[in-house]
């Protein structure tokens, strides 16, 4: 076999087991509070949105918009979101946090804080803060739903 057909372990092979672990671990960890890790990015994401609508949500978190109404739904039964009509446009839903919803997301968050050092304490300040801006700079190039 020549060195260039060889099997070897690239980047993306290192990408997909780092996401591997990071999401077994943050399964486990959420577990508690009945929150998926894609639960929990979701609420981050409405928390930061103030106010955006269901689609914008969908294309922010980059999921079909089936999955994001079943979603939704289930974080809305739970008393977590509630979708309310905008002042500006009463055609759209503004999706917004709720109290309760709020009240878990900071006690998730402190869960999320605590895995993160875990998981990256050994990295310095200035090692995450390239690791998250090259992350950043290939999701701003990928289009979330495959379809470029």
């Amino acid at each position: 076999m020549s060195e260039l057909s060889r099997p070897h372990r690239g980047f993306g092979n290192h990408a997909v087991r780092l996401g591997e672990l990071v999401l077994a671990r943050a399964e486990a960890a959420l577990a508690p509070l009945d929150l998926k890790p894609l639960d929990y990015d979701t609420l981050i994401c409405i928390l930061e949105g103030h106010g955006m609508s269901q689609q914008d949500l969908s294309r922010r978190l980059g999921l079909y918009a089936p999955k994001m109404v079943g979603l939704l739904d289930g974080l809305e039964q739970r008393g977590l979101v509630e979708r309310k009509v905008s002042v500006s446009d009463r055609r759209r839903h503004e999706i917004v946090l709720t109290a309760s919803g709020r009240a878990l997301l900071d006690k998730a968050a402190a869960i999320g804080a605590a895995l993160e050092e875990e998981l990256f304490g050994a990295l310095s300040e200035a090692d995450k803060a390239r690791f998250i801006a090259m992350v950043q700079r290939l999701e701003a190039g990928a289009d979330p739903l495959g379809k470029e």
